[in-house]
């Protein structure tokens, strides 16, 4: 059974030595960050440390919901803040081809460029008759996503 923490938790819980290992792992597209608690449980000879649950890092508003990351960097950096010294990246189950078809398309963001490239073009050429409407093209993106996974499908396979 894993134990999920938000980041002020996991920040707290690392401070006080909660952890034996913290790990950066690769699945699928994007990264998340473990730590492998510490058992509390006396073993034999007397030690502690025994290597116990795994603990996860999960989004503060929806705790059932996996805190993850695209780039393995910006998971370092952010434990770094968190004062963590040493981490493990683990990589066995990521795979950076499907990363492209995971990004998320920001429409809004997809709308402002298209409408600022158009006004400029209408300075830079105003004896071209403008658009007066928005062209639809969520058929061509469908084409482009679908051709795309394709050839990663064939790279891969």
């Amino acid at each position: 059974m894993e134990t999920s923490f938000t980041l002020a938790e996991f920040r707290m819980a690392y401070t006080a030595g909660a952890f034996v290992r913290v790990t950066v792992r690769g699945h699928g597209s994007s990264f998340s960050i473990e730590g492998e608690m510490r058992d509390s449980r006396k073993i034999e000879g007397g030690r502690r440390g025994a290597v116990g649950q795994p603990a996860v890092l999960v989004m503060s508003r929806d705790r059932n919901k996996l805190r993850t990351f695209l780039n393995p960097a910006a998971a370092l950096l952010l434990l770094r803040q968190s004062g963590v010294k040493r981490a493990e990246v683990q990589m066995a189950n990521w795979e950076p081809e499907m990363t492209a078809l995971s990004m998320r398309m920001r429409p809004d963001v997809t709308a402002r460029r298209l409408r600022d490239r158009r006004i400029a073009e209408a300075a830079y050429y105003p004896h071209r008759a403008a658009e007066t409407e928005l062209v639809d093209r969520t058929d061509q993106l469908e084409k482009f996503r679908q051709a795309k996974y394709e050839r990663l499908c064939r790279l891969g396979g």
